[in-house]
């Protein structure tokens, strides 16, 4: 049974093909062609360790004719031009940019499901930057914390946005969980500034952070 965030993952698949970078046990690909929802996967990963035991579980589902496990850095050694999806889950914000940074041309060609554990903001300003487009974001309850699941697409617009609204890009406001999510941001983003006051030599950055709590407090009609 798949966790909650990766169920999430699942329902943003839009296409036949998909690839799960930093696949670890292989069980979002096996999912994805077991349910239908694609004809093929590729299950990727950086390290021998996490896909031998992916080619386990992948042979013990017979799908070894449906799923092809790669020895690869991020996007680097896809060569599949039908790959529809690409996914990248559970890594930080800044690591899973740097994936999408080195294979930026398979990058823009694909759906991209991403779900940054850290820094979701700064990888959803990247995307905008380099003209990426957030379709919709889902924050979802797992354990005992909430995860963003970001569903984003090449557009070729770029826009500069506030980390405020690199945070709120593509939540349903309306749903208690993205209200949830949110409100756990701006705790931590005061709980970040308080820290800055309290330094031996502390500096004007701590006022930034207060704004992004502000203006999120303001998104939430408080």
């Amino acid at each position: 049974m798949l966790s909650k965030r990766l169920l999430c993952c699942a329902e943003m698949v839009r296409g036949k093909v998909a690839a799960d970078i930093g696949t670890d046990h292989a069980w979002l690909p096996i999912y994805l062609v077991e349910t239908g929802k694609c004809e093929r996967a590729y299950a990727c990963d950086i390290a021998e360790g996490p896909l031998s035991f992916a080619k386990k579980n992948i042979l013990g589902a017979g799908l070894e004719d449906k799923i092809e496990t790669v020895l690869s850095d991020g996007l680097t050694e896809l060569s599949d031009d039908s790959i529809s999806d690409i996914i990248i889950a559970g890594m930080g914000g800044e690591m899973i940019r740097d994936i999408l940074r080195n294979g930026l041309d398979k990058a823009k060609k694909a759906n991209l499901i991403l779900q940054p554990n850290t820094r979701a903001w700064e990888l959803i300003d990247w995307l905008y930057r380099n003209g990426f487009e957030v379709l919709e974001q889902k924050a979802v309850a797992d354990g005992k914390f909430v995860y963003p699941v970001i569903n984003a697409r090449f557009s070729g617009s770029v826009k500069i946005l506030s980390e405020a609204e690199c945070l709120a890009a593509g939540l349903d406001l309306n749903e208690e969980i993205s209200q949830e999510y949110l409100s756990l941001q701006i705790k931590r983003l005061l709980g970040a500034a308080n820290g800055m006051k309290k330094a031996a030599k502390p500096d004007s950055s701590f006022e930034a952070l207060e704004r992004t709590a502000i203006e999120l407090e303001k998104l939430l009609g408080r």
